[in-house]
């Protein structure tokens, strides 16, 4: 699969951090990466100190050696879609009543929904290199896509919803404002799908599928 921008930040230094062993490697970077050839070092500290953690290994290696030490290892499948700087944008959604969608404002960036925004060192920062919306109900925001970082020109896509505000295609009207500003402006954006309604909002914009990848969570 495409390197996942979140490790491709932490190589460069900008995310994260990269323990580099002889023949592997452990990448802490919202996931916990895993590379190389597993170590009985490397191994050991995954064992004492990512337990509780999303694993992907980056190598058949590492992956044949999680399953035989932890056959009781949680596993779940994300989808990763292929990155794109072109997008469909549906017709306007209409929200309901007391809805009002806008993009991420400084006002907006400053609250930091959902730990939105948190990444970048300040507003400036990331009205030159991110993008975001938001929807509020009144004063609160209901929900926000945003960049969660950004790199060399692109962007890993972020988006939450207050549970009680969905069903309502929140999500599906703030991507859509995010999406015609990154086009606007040539990002290219990185969208990794945690579950089947995330992959499917994807596709509705036109995304298509790089590849399905499994995350361990060791007991």
């Amino acid at each position: 699969m495409n390197t996942p921008l979140l490790y491709q930040a932490a190589l460069q230094g900008v995310f994260g951090k990269r323990e580099q062993y002889s023949r592997s490697s452990i990448t802490d970077a919202l996931f916990v990466y895993l590379d190389g050839e597993p170590e009985p070092e490397t191994f050991a500290r995954v064992d004492s100190h990512f337990r509780g953690r999303p694993l992907v290994c980056l190598t058949k290696a590492w992956e044949k050696q999680i399953q035989a030490q932890h056959p009781d290892a949680a596993l779940y499948r994300r989808t990763m879609m292929k990155p794109a700087c072109r997008f469909t944008i549906p017709e306007k959604t209409e929200l309901p009543e007391g809805y009002r969608l806008t993009c991420m404002d400084e006002a907006a960036f400053e609250r930091h929904p959902f730990s939105h925004g948190e990444n970048y060192p300040c507003w400036a920062a990331f009205q030159a290199e991110g993008s975001g919306a938001v929807v509020y109900y009144g004063v609160d925001i209901a929900a926000a896509a945003s960049s969660f970082l950004s790199l060399n020109g692109a962007i890993e896509l972020d988006v939450s919803t207050k549970e009680s505000h969905r069903g309502k295609k929140l999500a599906t009207a703030c991507v859509a404002r995010m999406l015609q500003d990154c086009m606007e402006r040539g990002i290219t954006v990185h969208w990794d799908a945690q579950n089947g309604a995330s992959r499917h909002l994807a596709e509705k914009f036109g995304f298509e599928i790089e590849t399905e990848y499994s995350v361990y969570w060791l007991p």
